[in-house]
């Protein structure tokens, strides 16, 4: 089963969509209590109203995904400022956040080591794409290259079609990405900031790991194969200006998901829907030709293979491109997931 990924949704905005909500204290009131926090919270709105400024149909897409990411990053190196000034207030009371803080970066980090599985997946389908476009990268094209060209076309289909088959198999049981996105969910629901005096400098760690939820949330379901069952949300109150321009930033980016879910599609992610819609459709056209369904003559034919051939190649360009960057940028992720449980781990809590 696809993965049924949480969107940390932050505000009304998301009051009408019907799916399960987790609400989180106000952290407006923890800003304005300490002015040195706001650069940090400016900072983050700033990244958020970026990523919300790119027109819609783009934040399915590798390039979007990648600034999001990068996004994640960011905000983890700023928050890493404060480590000083968290340590420095720390003390027994923060003891039970802390403890909260290590167990959801252990969720995080076995998230990303799935979702860089899932990439690895994406790496193997645009190898049978690269073997596709050799086999008619030589003139003349002849019947034989076509035949070779189809039968790769139809390995790229066919690999799909396993992640669907291996869906439909496991039934009621869950797949990786959705064990990630219920691990995600329950995460939210103990994600609180409970006691006031853990406010403060302990809220741009809060911040942080809000952050990441969201992000890595997004990537389980961009990442997975055919979502079936509705994003989860969860509600932080208060009008601090980040939290706005995430919960606005997320009812947009799921409104997309949900689009691609009523046509049908069999992926999430922008450049593999594109790749697997042109794949099934040069497959069907290839097939005609070598059964003589097609009325064009042979040159015809042929000048159809090389078109198909064309845009083939600018979609594997763009998955070439952006997968490997975004491979890193999870890698990233996960690093500084682990440098910041070993800091928190060593962190000495006074009286």
């Amino acid at each position: 089963m696809s993965c049924s990924s949480l969107f940390t949704s932050l505000g009304a905005a998301m009051q009408s969509i019907s799916s399960h909500r987790y609400t989180f204290k106000d952290l407006d009131n923890v800003a304005k209590s300490n002015p040195t926090l706001l650069p940090f919270e400016s900072e983050l709105s700033s990244r958020l109203e970026q990523l919300k400024s790119t027109h819609e149909t783009e934040h399915l897409g590798i390039e979007w995904l990648c600034h999001a990411t990068k996004m994640v990053l960011s905000t983890h190196s700023s928050a890493e400022v404060f480590v000083l000034d968290i340590h420095v207030s720390a003390s027994i009371g923060s003891r039970k956040w802390i403890d909260s803080f290590l167990d959801n970066t252990i969720c995080l980090l076995d998230t990303c080591v799935d979702l860089k599985a899932a990439i690895a997946e994406i790496r193997n389908y645009y190898g049978h794409i690269k073997i596709a476009l050799r086999a008619v990268e030589k003139d003349p094209i002849g019947e034989i290259s076509v035949k070779r060209y189809m039968k790769a076309l139809k390995k790229c289909i066919d690999a799909l079609k396993r992640k669907d088959d291996a869906v439909n198999h496991l039934g009621q049981r869950r797949s990786k990405l959705e064990c990630c996105s219920s691990m995600l969910r329950r995460m939210a629901e103990r994600l609180n900031i409970e006691d006031d005096s853990n406010g403060n400098f302990f809220m741009v760690m809060y911040a942080a790991q809000v952050i990441t939820i969201f992000i890595c949330s997004l990537l389980s379901t961009a990442l997975s194969f055919k979502p079936r069952r509705s994003l989860s949300s969860a509600c932080i109150s208060g009008q601090s200006s980040w939290s706005l321009s995430l919960n606005t930033l997320q009812h947009k980016v799921q409104g997309e998901i949900e689009k691609k879910k009523c046509r049908g599609a069999n992926a999430v992610l922008e450049e593999l829907d594109m790749a697997d819609i042109t794949i099934r459709n040069f497959h069907n056209m290839i097939e005609k030709i070598l059964n003589g369904k097609s009325s064009s003559d042979k040159i015809a034919q042929i000048l159809k293979v090389k078109e198909s051939a064309k845009v083939l190649e600018a979609l594997l360009t763009d998955l070439q491109q952006g997968i490997p960057t975004l491979e890193v940028h999870v890698e990233n992720i996960y690093r500084n997931l682990l440098r910041s449980r070993i800091v928190f781990l060593n962190m000495e809590l006074g009286s």
